[in-house]
């Protein structure tokens, strides 16, 4: 049954193929290898800290479960039911690696208060572009532990 998994997986890899990544942080991989991954920290999950002086907030997403092995590229929006087309730094991303960011708001004028974000159900939503194979997902495949978005076709080296 793992077996046929696996040759599944891999057919599905190379199927999906559509993604190409020009450039981004980190030298390019496999192509076939690119995965659009998106999400929200969510309406009524989104834990925003205060930054500073207490004017501005800031969110760290998780993007774990895409399973990059290179740094993606990622584009950000506040989504909300309302005031968040008054925003500052909704669109600029911070700190990214394989497994997250850091995004933090600003209202110039009139500062952030977290109960707004709450009550307005303010949320980060993303989509992160990057590479998820290399031996790591195929050594993980081949001991039967489960990869989350990992892909296991690139061969192993010695």
């Amino acid at each position: 049954m793992m077996k046929s998994a696996i040759v599944i997986m891999l057919v599905v890899c190379y199927a999906e193929a559509r993604v190409k990544i020009i450039n981004g942080e980190e030298d390019n991989s496999k192509q076939k290898c690119a995965l659009v991954c998106s999400g929200s920290t969510g309406r009524t999950t989104t834990v925003f800290q205060d930054y500073s002086d207490g004017q501005n907030v800031f969110v760290d997403v998780d993007i774990s479960k895409c399973g990059f092995t290179k740094i993606p590229n990622v584009v950000t929006s506040v989504e909300g039911s309302g005031n968040h087309w008054k925003v500052l730094g909704a669109a600029s991303v911070y700190d990214t690696t394989t497994t997250g960011f850091r995004v933090y708001l600003n209202n110039v004028n009139a500062g952030l208060d977290k109960s707004l974000l709450d009550d307005k159900l303010w949320n980060i939503e993303w989509v992160a572009v990057g590479f998820t194979c290399g031996p790591l997902a195929v050594r993980l495949v081949k001991q039967g532990i489960e990869t989350v978005g990992l892909r296991a076709d690139q061969p192993t080296r010695g």
